[in-house]
């Protein structure tokens, strides 16, 4: 709520409290940045740029001395790879970069896909808020997870960088398909989609929840030039895909198998890692009531979904 004064619109200072929290976490980010903690996968990263500085043609593979392909190499890596190589500067002052640049696409795609569903001035705060904080009691750090501990952890990845596209991706994908918008932008949102699932697989997978949600949930549901423009940007994705030279992408399809193991600690201490998020779920139900085939439910349901399958 805005209050007047003598013809000036002043906002409450209560009003203010999310925005300043939400800046908070940023700068706590921004200094995460500055330390880069040498945790994780970050190793492997750096040897990844290492790898492109040296050859971007034939970089062979940054885990082993062969020269074989790596899912690591994707168009994120490979342009921080040219970045290097063209400037000289450190792989760690790269990934520095590839952290302030995720941070930002992070905090701007928030903001942007949240507009598409409200203008009110304290949601883009509360949301973010709700991103890095509303997890679980314990903590929990994993790449592609947007929990504030894992986040400071895993900033300069290529994760934080798919995530932050990913929420710009859906934003103009509502945008698109509620404006009728031409054959240009749905060619570009499907070259943004290739990016993401080539930039980090996993978030790939989500970015595709999202995107099949986004559709699933238009209002008013999009008529057949719009879905035509749909299935050409598709199309145009999946070329992208069949056709980036450093690996392939689809053999990865064929690969689950070897990664249950890894990704088992995902399905324990549910409560303990996601207990929190349970006041987001009440949140979607209520929205369910409205609105049957409102995006968010239909996004969660086809997330609850794949868990439940996986």
């Amino acid at each position: 709520m805005r209050v007047a004064t003598k013809g000036v619109i002043r906002t409450p200072p209560r009003a203010l409290v999310p925005h300043a929290c939400a800046l908070l976490c940023v700068a706590l980010l921004l200094l995460v940045i500055v330390r880069l903690p040498w945790a994780g996968d970050l190793g492997i990263h750096a040897a990844t740029i290492e790898r492109l500085r040296h050859d971007p043609l034939h970089p062979g593979n940054p885990l082993v001395d062969a020269d074989t392909p790596s899912p690591y190499y994707s168009p994120w890596t490979l342009l921080l790879g040219c970045l290097a190589k063209a400037t000289g500067l450190g792989t760690f002052v790269v990934l520095r970069v590839a952290a302030l640049v995720g941070v930002a696409l992070l905090v701007t795609g928030v903001g942007h896909f949240v507009r598409t569903f409200s203008t009110r001035r304290g949601v883009m705060p509360l949301a973010v808020l709700c991103l890095l904080l509303l997890w679980g009691p314990g903590l929990f750090n994993w790449s592609g997870f947007l929990g504030l501990n894992s986040l400071a952890l895993t900033v300069s990845y290529p994760s934080t960088f798919a995530l932050g596209l990913s929420f710009h991706f859906w934003a103009l994908l509502r945008k698109a398909l509620r404006s009728a918008a031409g054959w240009r932008m749905f060619l570009g949102l499907g070259v943004l989609w290739a990016v993401a699932l080539l930039s980090h697989q996993f978030t790939g997978v989500v970015a595709s929840f999202g995107a099949l949600a986004m559709v699933l949930g238009a209002r008013p549901w999009p008529g057949r030039a719009v879905l035509l423009r749909v299935a050409g940007g598709l199309a145009l994705g999946f070329t992208v895909l069949a056709l980036w030279p450093y690996y392939s992408f689809f053999d990865l399809l064929g690969a689950g198998g070897g990664l249950e193991e890894i990704h088992r600690s995902l399905y324990r201490n549910l409560l303990r890692h996601f207990g929190l998020a349970l006041l987001g779920v009440a949140a979607l139900a209520a929205r369910w009531r409205r609105d049957h085939r409102d995006p968010l439910v239909i996004f969660f349901a086809l997330g609850t979904a794949m868990f439940a399958v996986a």
